[in-house]
């Protein structure tokens, strides 16, 4: 190991050990409500309420949020028991199952965004301008070399494909 290495990993530990404080503590909360609107009822909703009208298969919502289509049919369930979706056989090829959002799916979904946008909203005018600046340059930076050096998903091999 080099000297300029030796002194990179006091500064890499220290950062690794911040790190794991901000992500075990109560702020790990803050970050876990921002996960939930990215996965499960909440992601599906809102695909679905960006797509306007338009019925969707459930393996493109299988894609889009890269899990399974067993779980996918168990969150359709569950929001289709909550009266926030709709599941039709399609017409024109029966095989075929369309989702379709219904008006309390939708403002499900804009309650939600709206919650998460006002939240984000606070805590950037309380950062400042500079400060969320370089917050967000620092973010797209993290999550690039993330990309770059942590391991594929489970299942996937380098190109996203599936593995056999």
């Amino acid at each position: 190991m080099t000297i300029q290495q030796e002194n990179n990993s006091g500064y890499i530990q220290k950062a690794i050990v911040a790190f794991n404080e901000i992500m075990s503590n109560s702020q790990k909360d803050m970050l876990v409500n921002i996960n939930r609107s990215n996965k499960g009822e909440l992601f599906v909703l809102h695909f679905l309420s960006m797509r306007g009208d338009r019925p969707v298969l459930p393996s493109e919502l299988s894609a889009a949020l890269q899990a399974s289509t067993a779980r996918i049919s168990a969150l359709l369930g569950a929001l289709e028991k909550k009266g926030q979706i709709e599941r039709d056989i399609d017409r024109s090829n029966r095989r075929n199952i369309l989702v379709t959002i219904t008006e309390a799916g939708r403002i499900r979904a804009e309650a939600e965004m709206l919650e998460m946008q006002q939240c984000m909203t606070q805590v950037f005018a309380d950062m400042g301008e500079a400060d969320t600046v370089e917050f967000i340059r620092l973010m797209r930076r993290f999550f690039e070399l993330g990309q770059k050096y942590l391991p594929c998903p489970c299942g996937q091999d380098e190109e996203g494909s599936k593995k056999a």
